[in-house]
């Protein structure tokens, strides 16, 4: 199981040529109305979001508005439960490939939600991050770098030592003599 966040960064500016969303007044008001539609947008996001993936996946949204840059940051947790060992590794590249789609989501339910407001999705500033499970000691990752490490002590220290106790010691064979 993996849980994957989305960071989708969005910004903000009027249809209207003659209006600005950059005026304190507009982008007060704007983001009033933006703060209190914010649970019934998330879970329009989530829904729309949720239609695109298999029904075992779970998604939770997030959006934290700020006004300062004029947007909002979209957080998409998505669960997936069927990421095993070693395909893992791959799935925050493979989750990257489905951030346009995701963009497009929340495009457009804002866009539907707010008549006259364009939404500029910042898909190059998306942010994937992959949470793991912690891996235990039986881990192959970590059981691999234990025989390493242990093989690698065996060979640089304990062999020579023991050939060098074989090749001085009372009785200890010829010199030279070795394994």
């Amino acid at each position: 199981m993996r849980i994957i966040k989305l960071d989708l960064p969005a910004t903000f500016r009027s249809s209207d040529p003659e209006i600005s969303l950059v005026s304190d007044e507009i982008r007060k008001q704007f983001f009033g109305e933006l703060g209190r539609m914010d649970q019934e947008l998330s879970e329009y996001v989530r829904m729309r979001a949720a239609g695109y993936l298999p029904p075992s996946y779970s998604v939770f949204v997030r959006t934290q508005l700020q006004p300062e840059k004029t947007g909002t940051l979209t957080q998409l947790w998505i669960v997936d439960p069927t990421v095993r060992w070693p395909a893992g590794l791959l799935t925050r590249s493979a989750w990257k490939l489905f951030v346009p789609i995701l963009s497009h989501v929340v495009r457009d339910t804002v866009m539907e939600r707010f008549q006259g407001v364009e939404v500029d999705m910042q898909e190059k500033e998306a942010r994937v991050t992959v949470l793991a499970p912690t891996r235990s000691w039986r881990d192959p990752v970590i059981l691999s770098v234990v025989v390493f490490l242990l093989t690698s002590l065996l060979w640089w220290f304990v062999i020579p030592l023991f050939q060098n106790f074989m090749g001085s010691g009372p009785g200890g064979g010829a010199p030279g003599a070795g394994f």
